[in-house]
């Protein structure tokens, strides 16, 4: 959606929503997807959501000029004109769907020595409706397959944490002549100060399991999420002037 410059106005938004499939993503820098087959003849085993799958993502953009100050619908005169007049704001808000991961044993369960190998799935749901750090994934849907076997996971199987982050600007230019001006901006990133997490650990060995091969909850940190996600930083506030002539 599209709304052009009218009235001080204008706004860019757009959704998205999308699946993708491979057997493999090649090589990237996004979730956790392994860069070979956990077992070279059956890469049909390897089907799965690609690692840059986002189910939903939607972005909008909004620049708006306040509608007071000089050539401007209120206040275009005298004082009040000069002091709150001539401000722009500007604003990007991104809401999206987390990457896929694939949870993996944390050693050599194959015991073929190519370091893919994935556990074996219980059969339970790894969403969980309410995921927290503590917990970002059903544990309980992943076991450690039997030794000198693959595991029967799917690759991808699991969603890390979304993204929310809104980035808000404003800025005001004092003129001296009509080339001449100063310009004042104030820049917010993640406005509203919202955690943005990074993937949770997707390594089963990292806990203690029982008999079955099931991790034991609170015996280590598979599942559990314990950092920010890269590139996203907690609220940053910054202030500039800038003269042009």
């Amino acid at each position: 959606m599209t709304r052009r410059y009218a009235n001080g106005l204008t706004i860019l938004s757009g959704y998205t929503f999308s699946k993708s499939i491979d057997n493999g993503s090649g090589i990237r820098t996004l979730g956790s997807d392994p860069l070979f087959p956990q077992n070279a003849y059956c890469l049909s085993c390897e089907r799965g959501l690609s690692v840059f799958n986002q189910f939903h993502r939607f972005v909008t953009s909004v620049v708006y000029d306040l509608p007071f100050g000089k050539g401007r619908k209120y206040l275009n005169q005298g004082i009040a004109s000069r002091v709150i007049g001539g401000w722009e704001l500007n604003s990007i808000v991104t809401v999206a769907s987390g990457f896929p991961l694939t949870v993996v044993p944390g050693s050599d369960r194959s015991q073929t020595g190519n370091g893919y190998d994935r556990t074996n799935a219980t059969g339970i749901n790894p969403a969980l409706g309410n995921p927290t750090p503590a917990e970002w994934f059903n544990i309980d849907a992943f076991s450690l397959q039997p030794l000198g076997s693959f595991g029967n996971a799917g690759r991808d199987v699991a969603i890390g944490p979304g993204i929310f982050s809104w980035d808000f600007s404003t800025l005001k230019n004092f003129n001296f002549t009509e080339k001449r001006y100063i310009q004042f901006r104030f820049e917010a990133f993640n406005f509203l100060n919202h955690p943005n997490f990074g993937d949770p650990n997707l390594t089963l060995g990292n806990n203690r399991v029982d008999g079955n091969g099931q991790p034991i909850v609170g015996t280590g940190s598979f599942g559990t999420v314990t950092s920010t996600r890269a590139g996203i930083d907690m609220r940053e506030l910054q202030f500039s002037l800038k003269l042009v002539f």
